[in-house]
């Protein structure tokens, strides 16, 4: 398609916003070794994904990390989607239920998983918005609000930390103010936290201030603006942390061009 001025190009990538998810369709390279924040769920859209962790390389077309295993990936020219699982880790235990665990420490699929696949090619061909693509994820990708998922143990008082690090990702409220809430100790509330998440605390502070920091560039804020509105001390300490987290340098993800779309969209309550 053309205009005046010139080729219409069709976008490069998409990446969905949502509360407890992110998902990232499209082109990607390679991604240097990290450590991320969430339970991962990568899928090769168009070729099998070589997964580097330790001395170890496993090829598949699937894979899911769990957080904070230290891996590097490389997607050649192919397209990937790339989902961040929701944090108390239901997410999680939907997929491990039809996975088996690779020595190297990712979850392979027992059964390919084409259904997936399929969807998620749709899904960036036809450019669906946030919560069109959401409605159509449910029970593939992560389970619907109505499943039950066997082997998940829901914890209130992780839930209420959370909720309440999302509430102001600013604030670097201690381990002890944040078990005070819960009435727990800080060290109590560090093992809970870490085994419902995979992370420690401040890991996933770090990471929520990550997915606000995307959002805020979503809506206009430059780069700058969106990581000390996020709680980050500056960009370069957010370039830092995603490079860590995520592989790659923010502007690789997080420019706005006519290339890639960000989209952000809601969740059922």
């Amino acid at each position: 398609m053309t205009t005046d001025h010139g080729p219409v190009l069709s976008p490069s990538a998409t990446l969905y916003l949502w509360p407890q998810r992110t998902l990232y369709l499209g082109f990607i390279g390679p991604l240097s070794a990290l450590t991320q924040g969430a339970h991962t769920l990568l899928v090769g859209l168009d070729d099998a994904i070589p997964f580097t962790v330790g001395a170890q390389t496993v090829t598949a077309g699937c894979a899911l990390v769990p957080a904070g295993l230290t891996f590097s990936a490389e997607a050649g020219e192919g397209r990937i989607a790339c989902c961040f699982l929701d944090p108390l880790g239901r997410d999680l235990r939907f997929h491990q239920s039809r996975m088996h665990r690779d020595p190297s420490g990712l979850y392979l699929p027992v059964e390919p998983m084409e259904e997936a696949r399929k969807l998620l090619v749709g899904l960036f061909e036809t450019e669906a918005l946030a919560n069109q693509a959401y409605t159509a994820l449910q029970g593939v990708l992560f389970p619907a609000e109505s499943d039950v998922v066997l082997g998940f143990e829901f914890d209130e008082r992780v839930r209420v930390v959370i909720e309440r690090i999302r509430q102001d990702p600013t604030d670097n409220l201690s381990n002890d103010a944040l078990a005070q809430t819960v009435g727990l100790s800080g060290d109590r509330l560090q093992r809970l936290f870490k085994d419902a998440t995979g992370i420690p605390i401040r890991r996933y502070r770090l990471w929520h201030r990550l997915f606000v920091t995307s959002t805020m560039m979503a809506m206009g804020s430059s780069l700058t603006e969106a990581a000390l509105a996020a709680g980050f001390s500056d960009s370069s300490h957010l370039t830092n942390v995603f490079r860590n987290m995520l592989g790659m340098s923010p502007s690789t993800v997080l420019r706005r061009s006519r290339q890639i779309r960000i989209l952000v969209g809601s969740e059922p309550e």
